[in-house]
């Protein structure tokens, strides 16, 4: 067992090394494609700022942030099909037990902004019973007042140290919710900015990944050509 064990945290730090080169090529499309369109979503940026005002003056959310975290953790168990046995959440901690467990579901709070998608699907479902186009400008301001929550409190309790995150592996951990919040962010641009689409998101992905792993099959033969 501890064989088979110490098997699985290799194969994750063998993971995690070979998605270095997909994280920077995920910074590479950020800065090309991502960040001038998400800075020209005035509300989004508006909504983002507020919530890092508020975050800075006032107490920590940390009762909303745990039942998010929670729930985000029963969600994505409930997508592989298992069963929630038990839930709890409070301002001292957070439990959900249930039949499924990968490094999805363990990871899936800090790459899945749970209030997010959920105001996402609201509008979504209120398209189906009316127009809500003269509430974008406010539905975008609350997407970016969400996606701040979501990014600050996951960074603040990374910088903690979480179980999940030892459990799993720092580096393949790291890389993992590092790439999911670049794809997520990128979902959500296309969302919100109709000029964005999701073969926009795809092409700038995929011609950064490609560029940044082409780097690092350069350098490593040129370094293997230096012996």
């Amino acid at each position: 067992m501890k064989l088979f064990q110490f098997l699985v945290r290799l194969a994750k730090f063998l993971a995690g090394l070979a998605l270095i080169p997909a994280c920077h090529g995920a910074t590479l499309a950020f800065g090309r494609d991502l960040l001038g369109e998400i800075a020209s979503q005035t509300w989004f940026v508006a909504g983002m700022a507020a919530f890092v005002l508020l975050f800075a003056v006032f107490q920590q959310p940390i009762r909303t942030y745990v039942f998010g975290h929670e729930l985000t953790h029963a969600i994505w168990m409930l997508l592989f099909q298992g069963k929630v046995t038990a839930f709890s959440a409070s301002a001292k901690g957070g439990k959900v037990e249930g039949t499924k467990g990968n490094f999805l579901i363990a990871l899936s709070p800090y790459f899945f902004p749970v209030y997010t998608i959920l105001l996402i699907a609201v509008y979504l479902l209120g398209k189906l019973f009316w127009e809500p186009g003269r509430f974008t400008g406010a539905f975008v301001f609350l997407i970016g007042f969400t996606w701040a929550f979501h990014a600050v409190l996951t960074v603040s309790v990374l910088l903690k140290g979480q179980a999940e995150v030892k459990r799993n592996g720092y580096l393949f951990s790291a890389a993992v919710i590092y790439l999911m919040n670049m794809a997520v962010l990128g979902l959500i641009l296309t969302f919100i900015c109709p000029a964005f689409s999701l073969a926009d998101l795809a092409e700038a992905f995929r011609s950064c990944i490609a560029e940044s792993y082409g780097r690092f099959l350069d350098a490593a033969g040129s370094f293997m050509g230096s012996f």
